[in-house]
């Protein structure tokens, strides 16, 4: 109706990529122990994205690791305009009791070698 992307169709973009980041380099799914799950999206318009065939580049990476949550960045664009900058805070949590758990110290590791820098 409005000749551009609907904001909500950002959130799935972004789940897409949050799950390929995460599993090409060895997350597990959720089991019945621990499970990972978004508790804040935070999502910057920066552009109007038209919708279009050409693709986009998403680029996606941890911003910053906690004791049960973490944080993931992205930034969604082409070679000539940013149209979205984005933050998904995921809780690491205990699926027995339903309440946050730690991350493992190989949880954190995997995730902070997946910062910007």
């Amino acid at each position: 109706m409005f000749h551009h992307i609907n904001n909500v169709a950002y959130a799935t973009y972004m789940e897409m990529a949050r799950t390929v980041l995460l599993e090409s380099n060895g997350f597990t799914a959720l089991n019945d122990e621990v499970g990972h799950m978004v508790v804040r999206n935070e999502i910057d318009y920066v552009w109007q994205l038209e919708y279009r065939l050409e693709p986009l580049d998403m680029e996606i990476w941890i911003e910053s690791v906690g004791r049960t949550s973490y944080v993931i960045a992205y930034e969604m664009r082409d070679d000539k305009q940013v149209y979205m900058r984005a933050k998904t805070t995921m809780v690491c949590m205990d699926m027995k009791r339903n309440r946050p758990g730690r991350l493992t110290d190989d949880m954190r590791a995997l995730l902070e070698s997946l910062s910007r820098d």
